[in-house]
């Protein structure tokens, strides 16, 4: 229903939502999935890059060590994507940064697909490094671009758009690694290209949409510009609501200025917002489906499926990612609008696989004592965000955790200011 609401009200959208996601949490979620398949490939070709230039056939445990720093070193180039992110499409624009953020992923796939000619494994390195800067930055411009061109009353829903995008991902990773379409001993370097393919397209049809018309509005100040993109995303629907409540958001941010990561923490006044990012995304990673994308092949091994039934199997998990998250379409209580460091550097802690050698199967009561903690700060510390400003929100944050009564009816006064103000406009 939702999507053919978009589709008859909002076709450029629509667009915007599948262009932006193709080169964005897409290209995340691919990177994660798709080194499972060729793993025993890349193995090969360790041993024998090793062979010929030294003359030396690599132990176990060695092979195992240079396997998990190359699928590490995506995490890496992610954290790096994150840090840049916000200087970049703040400086240049959201569209500029995703349109630029694709010779990542371009140079990526070209070290990719000559990896085996050039019999180097340490390209393979070097790609995936580029892959995780492109996901970092490409994940931060895209949840920044949609959910700053979609309509209030939309948002949500679009914002849910991005983890669908990642797990479609996922999926494709999976399934373009079997052994009937790239998972093959001749094929693997182009199925590991394929990230390039992608941002080829992005970078060819991003130029078709407007930039983001909140940028356009408060970091440019061009009015003009802003209800230009309005327009063209949204067609002749009333947009000027949205327009004066940038307005009003500039003027109170006027006064405001520009804080540090550190002053950030020691602001007593947001200090529920942060916990709140924080606690939310280091479930996200901690939720166990990291482990399961980046090992799925040893732990279904493990369970004794047959060698060549592992990629069906592991197709199996992303089928499910994927399902679960086009049933979340529906408007959630969360928005994914914010990318923190903690997104990449969680993940980190899973490779050399210390959690399992010590724990064995106990290791996954971990990421279930993480979801639950996770459930019950959100349930009783978070307020709803579907169809409310930021400045609404926030007051909703202080008025949850006011500390004496006054606080609450002041607080209470501004809720009803803020909402007294959009009825009259």
């Amino acid at each position: 229903v939702w999507c053919v609401y978009l589709q008859l009200n909002y076709p450029v959208l629509i667009a915007a939502i599948f262009i932006c996601s193709i080169g964005g949490t897409f290209q995340y979620g691919f990177s994660v999935s798709v080194m499972t398949s060729p793993s025993q490939f890349i193995k090969d070709l360790v041993n024998k890059s090793c062979v010929e230039r030294y003359d030396r056939i690599l132990m176990d445990w060695e092979v195992s060590l240079i396997w998990s720093f190359t699928v590490s070193i995506f995490c890496f180039g992610g954290l790096l994507g994150s840090l840049v992110a916000s200087s970049i499409s703040s400086r240049f624009g959201r569209k500029r940064c995703l349109l630029v953020n694709n010779f990542w992923a371009i140079l990526g796939a070209i070290l990719m697909i000559s990896t085996r000619t050039a019999n180097s494994f340490e390209m393979i390195m070097v790609g995936r490094f580029l892959y995780g800067i492109n996901s970092g930055v490409g994940l931060s411009a895209q949840t920044m671009y949609l959910t700053e061109s979609s309509p209030k009353n939309l948002r949500a829903m679009v914002g849910v758009t991005i983890a669908t995008a990642l797990a479609i991902g996922k999926f494709c990773g999976q399934l373009l690694g079997i052994r009937e379409l790239l998972g093959t001993e001749k094929s693997w370097p182009w199925l590991l290209g394929f990230n390039g393919f992608i941002a080829l397209f992005q970078f060819c049809t991003l130029p078709l949409l407007p930039e983001s018309p909140r940028f356009l509005l408060l970091e440019r100040g061009d009015l003009q510009a802003s209800e230009n993109a309005f327009r063209k995303l949204w067609g002749k629907k009333d947009y000027s609501k949205e327009v004066v409540e940038m307005l009003e958001e500039k003027a109170a941010l006027q006064s405001i200025r520009s804080c540090s990561v550190l002053e950030l923490i020691q602001n007593r006044t947001v200090r529920w917002q942060v916990l709140t990012i924080v606690i939310v995304f280091f479930a996200l990673q901690f939720s166990g489906i990291n482990a399961v994308y980046f090992y799925s092949f040893d732990v279904f091994r493990a369970a004794g499926i047959q060698e060549h039934r592992l990629a069906y199997a592991a197709l199996g998990t992303g089928l499910c990612e994927l399902t679960t998250s086009i049933g979340c379409v529906s408007p959630p209580s969360l928005i994914f609008t914010y990318y923190l460091l903690t997104f990449h550097t969680c993940k980190l802690i899973y490779h050399f696989k210390c959690f399992q050698e010590n724990l064995g199967n106990f290791c996954f009561l971990i990421f279930l004592a993480v979801c639950l903690i996770c459930g019950f700060h959100v349930r009783f510390n978070v307020p709803e965000t579907k169809a409310r400003t930021a400045l609404e929100v926030s007051a909703e944050f202080d008025r949850m955790h006011a500390k004496d009564k006054t606080s609450q009816k002041k607080n209470s006064s501004k809720i009803c200011e803020i909402k007294a103000q959009e009825t009259k406009l």
